[in-house]
């Protein structure tokens, strides 16, 4: 097998991480930049200005007295006159720090001090270790510029990477498409169109073991079909040994019937010609059954979808009204279908005799079409008494009847079997069950060759 060249796997997933490590770096590197930039250009305070600021202002109170004159704008005061507050203008959480640093000299609640003292009076500046900005109307107006500064370069770090995450999930995406496609194609049996390469080695090593499996299933059905073949014509020949008897015993049987004969032996000779006539006609439906199979690719041409389920109709409601029964047919709009028509026809009408015979007088039976492409489903439901356990597992095996011997009642067990052979054929399926109410429904499932283009899971029905 072709070894397939890629990309490894772990390689892409280290490109994505030294992409998303290059881009935080980057935006870190701009973040510092920026926060320079607005400080060198006295755009904004730096972030220990309020600490420079107090320690100047507290030395020059020891120096020109205490006064609130002396207080920096990015300060906050306490002064204290003869151990009484005496002036502030720090709220009940700023003063609470303020007195706890005056009483034990920590601060605390994130805010830090200076302590200065002078002539019966204490002043303790309060400020915090963060970036302001210096114009007062701006800074009115983006009271905590340090929090949005960080809140952008943030969002930036977020999108920047969101953005290189969803690059690389549509590369996984868009390579991951090709092995997706490869497992429809063989869930749909195209055994023959080429795999394509995702380019990640990893992948490309699954769709090696699928290729390995597709040839394996090829071949598997290849020598199926030789082996289907091979029985059809075993079984074809041997109907055609076993006609030539039956007509000798039929023609030999007829003679006798016109030389004079007792009682006992006519009785003898319609038992012989009405049983050689039965089997007779079991020989030629096993025949047809046979030749449908093998030669139904022959029988496959264009056919009109709205002729071919008015010709089930007809045949339906003809069926109906021999057994009594009501016939109620629900249609689809449907295209022109390529499909081997008599043998379809036939297999849905075996169903609905099916139905029509265990169905009681008077009762309906309701066959409904439906086109969902590229599936053609046509059920048959009745009002009988359903299958039975027994008949849900065996209905669809040949020669199978629910009597213990067969055939019983004319039937010989052929015509669900057929129905399934013909659906088989047409890539689908027959599926029995009862309905919730205990009545029979057999749903034939094809899928044909459509003529003229459809929506696709858009049923259409009148």
């Amino acid at each position: 097998m072709e070894c397939r060249k890629g990309v490894s796997l772990i390689r892409i997933l280290i490109q994505y991480m030294f992409l998303c490590g290059f881009t935080a770096c980057l935006i870190a590197v701009s973040f510092w930049i920026g926060l320079n930039l607005l400080v060198n250009k006295g755009v904004a305070y730096p972030a220990n200005a309020g600490e420079r600021m107090a320690a100047e202002a507290a030395e020059r109170m020891k120096k020109e007295g205490i006064s609130r004159e002396l207080v920096p704008f990015l300060c906050s005061y306490a002064i204290w006159e003869n151990g009484e507050l005496a002036e502030t203008d720090m709220n009940d959480e700023e003063q609470a720090a303020a007195e706890e640093y005056r009483e034990s000299g920590k601060d605390s609640g994130g805010y830090y001090h200076v302590k200065a003292e002078g002539e019966g009076k204490e002043a303790v500046l309060q400020f915090q270790y963060k970036m302001e900005l210096i114009n007062p109307e701006v800074r009115k107006l983006i009271p905590d510029v340090e929090k949005w500064y960080f809140i952008f370069w943030g969002a930036v770090l977020i999108v920047s990477l969101g953005l290189v995450t969803h690059r690389y999930v549509k590369i996984f995406r868009r390579r991951l498409s090709v092995l997706q496609d490869a497992a429809l194609s063989l869930s749909r049996g195209e055994l023959e169109e080429p795999f394509g390469s995702s380019g990640i080695r990893e992948y490309d090593e699954v769709m090696d073991a699928m290729e390995e499996l597709r040839t394996a299933l090829r071949n598997s059905l290849q020598e199926q079909w030789k082996m289907e073949h091979s029985r059809i014509s075993q079984t074809s020949a041997l109907l055609h040994d076993l006609k030539t008897p039956l007509t000798i015993i039929s023609g030999n049987a007829q003679l006798l019937e016109e030389t004079p004969l007792t009682e006992e032996q006519q009785e003898c000779l319609s038992a012989i010609l009405k049983n050689t006539e039965a089997a007779g006609r079991y020989l030629e439906r096993l025949k047809r059954m046979t030749r449908n199979v093998s030669e139904g690719e022959e029988n496959k041409q264009p056919v009109s979808g709205e002729l071919l389920q008015q010709e089930i109709f007809n045949g339906a409601e003809e069926i109906a009204r021999v057994f009594g029964v009501k016939a109620e047919c629900e249609g689809a709009v449907l295209p022109e279908l390529i499909l081997a028509r008599q043998d379809v026809c036939r297999a849905v009408l075996n169903i609905v005799r099916n139905a029509a015979e265990h169905t009681p007088e008077e009762k309906r039976i309701v066959i409904h079409c439906r086109w969902q492409a590229p599936l053609l489903e046509i059920c048959v439901s009745d009002e009988g008494p359903g299958f039975s356990p027994q008949a849900l597992c065996h209905a669809l095996e040949p020669m199978y009847t629910e009597g213990e011997s067969r055939p019983q009642d004319g039937h010989m067990g052929i015509g669900l079997a057929f129905s399934r052979e013909v659906a088989r054929f047409h890539s689908g399926e027959v599926q029995i069950e009862n309905t919730p109410e205990g009545h029979g429904k057999v749903s034939f499932r094809i899928r044909p060759e459509s003529g003229e283009p459809h929506k696709e899971g858009k049923e259409q029905e009148i």
